[in-house]
C-alpha cells in the first residue's frame, strides 16, 4: 500500500528534476552560442580598415616608436645636428580590404629644417619578409583613408587633392594637386644648401 501511495510523488520529483536539468543544459548551450557569435562579430569588425583621417600621435617608449626611429634615423640625426629637437609622430593602420591584414606604419618628423611651407612630410612603411619597406614616400598634408579600394588595399587621399592607390606593392600617386610643389625635393635642396655653409 505504501508503494502505491508515494509512487505519484516519486514520479513528480523525477519529472521535476529532469525539467530543471534540461533547462540548465539549454541555458548553458544558449550562452555558449551567444558568446561564440559575439567573438566572431568582434573579429570581423577588427578586420575592417578605419575610414577617415589618419591620426598621428607621439608614442615615446613604445616598440612602434623605436621602429619608427630606426626607419627615420638619418632625418632624425640631420635635425639633431642642427640643435633641433625633432618630434616623431606615428600611426599604424590596417588598410587591407580583404581578410588578410596589411598594416601600414605612418611616420612624420616635425622640425624647422625638415618641414616646408606646405607642412611636414609623412612616410608609410609595410612589413614584408620581416623587413619594413617604404610604400608611401614623403607626402605633405592630411592623409585620409578612402572607401574605394585597389588590389586589396584602401585608397589614400592627401590634402583632399592627391589620390594614392595600391598597385600590389606600393602606393602610387594618380592625381597631382595643383598647389603642391614636391616637398621632398625642396627639403633635399634646403639640406644641400645648409651643408654647403
Amino acid at each position: 500500500m505504501k508503494h502505491h501511495r508515494y509512487a505519484p510523488y516519486s514520479k513528480f520529483f523525477h519529472y521535476l528534476v529532469m525539467f530543471l536539468v534540461s533547462g540548465f543544459i539549454f541555458s548553458a548551450s544558449a550562452q555558449a552560442v551567444t558568446h561564440h557569435h559575439k567573438k566572431k562579430t568582434s573579429t570581423q569588425h577588427a578586420q575592417k580598415a578605419p575610414l577617415g583621417k589618419v591620426k598621428l600621435t607621439s608614442q615615446p617608449g613604445t616598440a612602434l616608436e623605436n621602429t619608427a626611429r630606426l626607419l627615420n634615423q638619418s632625418d632624425m640625426n640631420f635635425a639633431i645636428q642642427r640643435n633641433e629637437q625633432p618630434l616623431l609622430l606615428i600611426g599604424s593602420l590596417n588598410l587591407s580590404s580583404t581578410k588578410k591584414p596589411k598594416t601600414i606604419l605612418f611616420t612624420q618628423i616635425q622640425t624647422a629644417s625638415l618641414c616646408g611651407s606646405g607642412g611636414c612630410s609623412t612616410t608609410g612603411y609595410i612589413k614584408r619578409n620581416n623587413q619594413w619597406v617604404k610604400v608611401l614616400d614623403a607626402v605633405t598634408g592630411d592623409i585620409t583613408v578612402e572607401k574605394a579600394t585597389h588590389k586589396g588595399m584602401h585608397d589614400l587621399s592627401v590634402s583632399a587633392s592627391d589620390v594614392w592607390r595600391w598597385n600590389g606593392k606600393t602606393y602610387i600617386e594618380t592625381q597631382k594637386g595643383p598647389n603642391l610643389k614636391g616637398l621632398k625635393q625642396s627639403i633635399e635642396k634646403h639640406q644641400k644648401s645648409n651643408n654647403s655653409l
